[in-house]
C-alpha cells in the first residue's frame, strides 16, 4: 500500500514539474517573441528612415554627370599641356604615359581614356579646321617676312647718292650752328661788361638771401628735434609681425606685386620660401583646352602626339620611326630625305644621335638588312678618305657626286674651319 502511495506521489510530482517547465518555456518563448517583434519593428523603422538620410547625402545623376564631364575636360587639358612640354624636350607622347603620371580620370579605364582622347581630338580639329589653317598661314607669313641674304655675306653695300647728299647737308648745318654759337658768345661778353654794376648789386642780394636761408635751416632743425617721438610709426606687435611674414606685401616693392595666383591655390610660406599650395576645399576649376597645333602619328600598335610649333615634322617622323622599332624603314627614309632635300649623302654618324641612338653594330646590321632585302636598290654606300661612311639614294644623287660631297663633308670642310 505504501509503495502504491509513493508511486502516485512521484507521478503527481512529475506532472507538476512538467507543467512548471512547460510554463517557464512558454514564458521564455513569449518574451523572446516580443523581443524579436520589437527588434523587427525597430529595424523596419530604421529601414524606412535610412534611404531618406542616404538620399539626402548622395549626389544626383545630373551632379555626377557634371563632375565626370569636368574631370574629362581637365584631363584633356593636362594631356595636351604635357604634350607641349614633351615636344619642347624632343619627345613624342604615347597613351601609355597617361596612367603613369595620373592623368586618367577615376571613372575611366586607361584603354577607354586612350580612345576618348584620340576621338575627341579628331572631332575637335575637324570642327576647327579653318581656324587651325589660319594660324598656320599667319605663321608662314611671319616667317616669310624675315628675308634671307640676297647678296654675298660680308660685302658692304654701296652707299646711295641720296645718302651722300644727306651727309653733306648735315655737315653744312653743323658748320652753321658753330658760327652762330660764336656770334652769341661775343654778344654775351659785351652784355657782361655793360652790366657789371648790376651784377655786383645782384651778388649782394644773393648773399643776404643765403644768410636768411641759413637761419631758416637752423630753425627747421630745431623744430625737427623738438617734434614728439609719436610721429614715428609704432613697432608692430609679435602677432602682427608674424601675420606680415605669412602674407606677401602687395605693393610696388613686393616681389609678388602683380602676381596672378591661379584659382584654387594660395601662397604659403614653407621653410622660408613662398610656394603655391592647392586649397583643400577649393571648387574644381575648368581648365582651358589648347590643342589646335597637336598632331597625331598613327603607329602599328599605338599613336603618338606632338606639338608642331615645338617639334618639326621631320624630327617627329624620325622619332616616330625610332619608337616603332623599324630600323630598316628608318634607315631608308633618312637616307632618301637627305639625298632629296639638301641634296647630300647621309652620314652614318647621324644615326648615333637622338632620336635613333644606334650603335655602330646596329648601323652595319641595318645596312646589310637593306641590301639583303632587295627592296631598296637605290640605297648605296660610299666612304671618304678618312674612313667616314655615308649613304645616299641614286634616285637623287649620282655616285660620283655623292662621293665628292662625302669627301668634302668628312675631310675638306673640317680642314677649312
Amino acid at each position: 500500500m505504501s509503495e502504491q502511495m509513493n508511486t502516485v506521489e512521484e507521478a503527481v510530482g512529475q506532472e507538476v514539474v512538467s507543467e512548471a517547465v512547460e510554463s517557464d518555456a512558454g514564458e521564455t518563448a513569449a518574451e523572446q517573441g516580443a523581443a524579436n517583434t520589437a527588434d523587427a519593428e525597430a529595424a523596419a523603422a530604421g529601414a524606412d528612415e535610412a534611404p531618406e538620410g542616404e538620399a539626402a547625402d548622395e549626389p544626383t545623376e545630373e551632379e555626377l554627370a557634371a563632375a565626370r564631364e569636368l574631370a574629362e575636360n581637365n584631363a584633356l587639358a593636362d594631356v595636351f599641356d604635357d604634350v607641349r612640354k614633351q615636344s619642347a624636350d624632343s619627345h613624342l607622347v604615347t597613351p601609355e604615359r597617361w596612367p603613369e603620371i595620373g592623368l586618367v580620370p577615376d571613372h575611366m579605364t586607361a584603354e577607354d581614356f586612350e580612345m576618348f582622347v584620340y576621338e575627341w581630338l579628331e572631332d575637335y580639329q575637324a570642327e576647327h579646321k579653318d581656324e587651325i589653317e589660319a594660324e598656320r598661314a599667319a605663321e608662314r607669313e611671319k616667317a616669310a617676312a624675315v628675308r634671307s641674304a640676297t647678296r654675298a655675306v660680308g660685302v658692304p653695300p654701296k652707299i646711295p647718292n641720296r645718302r651722300l647728299a644727306q651727309i653733306e647737308a648735315d655737315n653744312e648745318e653743323k658748320a652753321a650752328d658753330v658760327a652762330g654759337a660764336g656770334e652769341t658768345a661775343d654778344k654775351a661778353s659785351a652784355a657782361a661788361d655793360q652790366g657789371s654794376a648790376e651784377a655786383e648789386t645782384a651778388a649782394a642780394d644773393a648773399s643776404t638771401q643765403v644768410v636768411d636761408a641759413g637761419n631758416a635751416a637752423q630753425a627747421a632743425e630745431t623744430a625737427v628735434a623738438a617734434a614728439p617721438a609719436a610721429s614715428e610709426p609704432a613697432p608692430a606687435s609679435p602677432d602682427e609681425a608674424e601675420a606680415n611674414d605669412e602674407q606677401p606685401v602687395e605693393d610696388d616693392r613686393s616681389p609678388f606685386a602683380g602676381l596672378r595666383i591661379p584659382e584654387g591655390y594660395r601662397l604659403e610660406q614653407i621653410e622660408g620660401e613662398w610656394v603655391l599650395v592647392e586649397e583643400e576645399n577649393a571648387v574644381p576649376v575648368r581648365k582651358e583646352i589648347k590643342c589646335n597645333r597637336i598632331k597625331v602619328l598613327m603607329g602599328m600598335h599605338s599613336y603618338y602626339l606632338y606639338d608642331e610649333t615645338l617639334m618639326t615634322a621631320s624630327y617627329a617622323r624620325w622619332a616616330f620611326l625610332a619608337a616603332e622599332d623599324n630600323p630598316v624603314v628608318t634607315f631608308v627614309e633618312c637616307v632618301r630625305e637627305d639625298s632629296r632635300v639638301y641634296p647630300r649623302p647621309y652620314a652614318a654618324e647621324c644615326l648615333k644621335n637622338p632620336p635613333f641612338r644606334m650603335t655602330d653594330e646596329q648601323i652595319e646590321e641595318t645596312w646589310q638588312a637593306v641590301r639583303d632585302s632587295g627592296n631598296y636598290p637605290d640605297i648605296e654606300r660610299t666612304e671618304a678618305s678618312n674612313g667616314d661612311v655615308y649613304y645616299y639614294s641614286t634616285q637623287y644623287l649620282e655616285s660620283g657626286y655623292a662621293a665628292s660631297l662625302a669627301e668634302y663633308d668628312a675631310v675638306e670642310r673640317p680642314a677649312d674651319v
